[in-house]
Parts: C-alpha cells; structure tokens; sequence
C-alpha cells in the first residue's frame, strides 16, 4: 500500500509544484475530500477531520474524530514548537535548536493535481532545503501524507524525514519494540515498559520530574500508535533496519514535555545522500479510529496490539 502512495506522489510531482499559487489563494478545484475556509484546509475522510494551516508550514493543525481531539491543537503562534505536527529535517544536529523558520512556520504554497493537495515550502537559505507536504485520501478514517525534502544547496546531504505529532499528556504510546537499545540523550529516560515484543508507554504526571523525558529507539513492523479516551492514532511507514536512519537517531522517539505541555511522538525515515537538485520522499499513513467498547474497558497490551494491526 504504501509503495502506492509513494508511486502515484511521484508521478504528481512536477505538476503539483508547478502549480503552486504565488500568492497562496484560495484554488478553485480542491478536491471533494478538502475544502479551505479562512485560510485553512480541512481534510474529511469517514469520521476523521484534519485541519492544515499553509500560512504555518502547511502543518496539521487539528485532528478529530466524531468530534474528539487527538492533537495538541494551536495553543500560541508565538509558541510554534508547543502544537500539531511538522516535518523536521533529520539529523537535528545540523540544525540544532530552535527549528528553522521557513521550514517549521512561514507559509507554505499550495497547489492541488487530482485528488491531491500539496503545501511547498520556501528555501532555507542555510540549509539549502526546501520541503513539501502532499495529503491525500487513503480509505476510511485515513490519509497519506508524502514528504519531500530537497536539497538545494551547492553540496551533498545525508538527510532523513522526520514526522514530529504533539499530543496531550495523557493516555498510553506503544510499537513494536526493535532490536537496538533505548537512548534518551541529554533527557531524562522515559519511563517505558517492555511487554513481550512492546515498547509500551502510559503517561503518568507524576513520573515526569525537572527535566524533558525521552526514549528512541529502533522499532519493528513499521507503525506507532497513541491511544486515548477510547480513540486511536496509529502511524504506519516503511520500517527500517538500525542501519539506515541517519547518525545518532532512532526510527521512533517519544518525548514527554517536563511542564506536561504535550507529549510528542516522532518516528522517521531512512537517511538518503542527495546531491544538488535531488530530493526525496517519504509516506506516513494517518489511521483514527474510536476504539471497540471491549477495547475501551480492557485496553490489554496485546489486544489493543492486535487491534492497531489488523488496521495495516
């Protein structure tokens, strides 16, 4: 399914940019899953409604189902880094803190070519790299999102995708748990559980102390999944070997903010060596569902597992 989505974004490619709007207008022909209120998309797929701001990097603003919200929604533009999910550049050591404007927050272009809806960003100056985002209907209850990052500088990059989701601190994040050690870096670890084949996370405030708190690490299978108040947000990605995430990273981190601001759940691509003018592309696929009451009153690893995987 997903070397699907990755064919038909690239075949798209070249006329989706080319079609960008200058002034980022409203375009006339939004496909019959989209509509744009307001300078705002919102995306409809069964229950699901997601919400894009181009003017703040084309990012994911808000996402419910049935009405219930699954994101940190936007708290504060002054505070950007605090809510919805971006794209970042991995590894984060070449750019180090805070996240690069023109990629993170300044208005991303849209264009549209069928069924699909792209946001382009400018071109940092620094970096060379210029990013798009590509959403488009996948079935009921979800939505791929393809990423492209270029390189437009005048040297090669090693550089991977990078999928940043901040999500309320609450409720419970759990993978398939790969074969590398868990890291935390400069951060507390994260205080996480080892069920059978499981990295299993429930969010509890108390556990949280002076500092950020973090895990990466290697996962399995190829998805993450968040589950709270009876719903659930599963990623699902190409999974990768150890090997071929960029240096110093893992394939899945969870990060619990110290003043309980949100909790982030990032996983990323395969690192790839661009040259001038080169880019490359990465699909997440977005699943929500509202869980199963039996699943709501017995969230049992396993089940909860199960479930989360009969929806690949």
């Amino acid at each position: 399914m997903l070397k699907c989505y990755s064919l038909i974004a690239l075949l798209s490619l070249c006329t989706a940019l080319m079609g960008c709007n200058k002034d980022n207008q409203d375009l006339s022909e939004l496909p019959a899953f989209c509509k744009q209120e307001k300078g705002k998309l919102y995306l409809k797929q069964g229950a699901l409604r997601m919400e894009i701001m181009p003017d703040v990097a084309g990012r994911v603003s808000s996402l419910k189902y049935e009405g219930h919200e699954l994101l940190v929604p936007i708290v504060d533009f002054d505070k950007n880094t605090d809510w919805g999910t971006v794209l970042w550049s991995s590894p984060q050591a070449e750019w180090q803190w805070p996240p690069i404007d023109v990629l993170d927050s300044k208005p991303y272009k849209l264009s549209v070519k069928g069924d699909r809806v792209t946001l382009t960003s400018e071109i940092d100056p620094k970096t060379g790299y210029q990013f798009s985002k590509t959403y488009m209907p996948a079935g009921d209850d979800r939505v791929a999102v393809t990423y492209r990052i270029f390189n437009h500088s005048k040297h090669e990059k090693s550089v991977a995708p990078l999928e940043v989701t901040r999500l309320p601190s609450s409720g419970t994040l759990f993978y398939p748990r790969g074969d590398t050690d868990p890291i935390s870096g400069i951060f507390y670890p994260l205080d996480v559980q080892a069920i059978d084949e499981l990295t299993w996370f429930d969010y509890d405030k108390k556990k949280i102390r002076t500092d950020h708190h973090k895990i990466m690490q290697d996962g399995k299978e190829g998805w993450v999944a968040y589950v709270d108040k009876g719903y659930l947000l599963m990623k699902e990605f190409v999974d990768n070997p150890p090997s071929a995430i960029a240096e110093g990273e893992r394939e899945i981190e969870l990060f619990a903010h110290v003043e309980h601001v949100f909790i982030e759940m990032k996983q990323q691509g395969a690192a790839v060596t661009l040259n001038t003018g080169e880019h490359l592309e990465w699909t997440v696929i977005w699943h929500v569902k509202k869980l199963p009451a039996e699943l709501v009153n017995n969230p049992e690893p396993h089940a909860l597992a199960s479930y989360a995987r009969s929806l690949l």
